[in-house]
């Protein structure tokens, strides 16, 4: 798999997650939970979309160091 098809499959991976959350986070207010899924349940998908702890790696993290990558391939380091 090229490094352009890792990021599009990422790309893809983000708007799902993004989507899970979406209905995750309106099924929590409905059963009426969410602020217990927002202080333990949640952080997954943040972490995931960047907005977790900033030393966790996030997508979007694996998607600038494959950047970086492709940078020094091209660059012949």
């Amino acid at each position: 798999m090229t490094i352009s098809e890792i990021m599009e499959e990422l790309n893809e991976a983000i708007a799902m997650v993004e989507e899970a959350k979406a209905k995750v986070d309106s099924a929590a207010r409905a059963a009426g939970c969410y602020s217990h899924y927002t202080a333990y349940g949640r952080y997954g998908f943040d972490t995931l979309l960047g907005n977790g702890n900033r030393y966790d790696a996030s997508l979007f993290d694996m998607m600038n160091d494959l950047e970086m990558e492709e940078e020094e391939e091209e660059a012949g380091y």
